[in-house]
């Protein structure tokens, strides 16, 4: 069974850089990194990667 690290990794490596086809990666990627630091909803500046999904929103 995958880790959640393994996870993020793999559905990382699927991104395009075209953000209207990667949203439903992306999505996936937040709720699994929620589930790793569940602070990052409230707080995205706690998350040490590229920032929250929704930050700009």
């Amino acid at each position: 069974m995958e880790t959640i690290e393994q996870q993020i990794a793999d559905l990382k490596s699927q991104l395009t850089g075209d953000l209207f086809s990667d949203i439903e990666t992306q999505q996936k990627i937040y709720e699994l990194k929620k589930q790793l630091n569940p602070a990052i909803e409230h707080a995205p500046e706690q998350d040490d990667d590229d920032g929250c999904l929704y930050c700009g929103s």
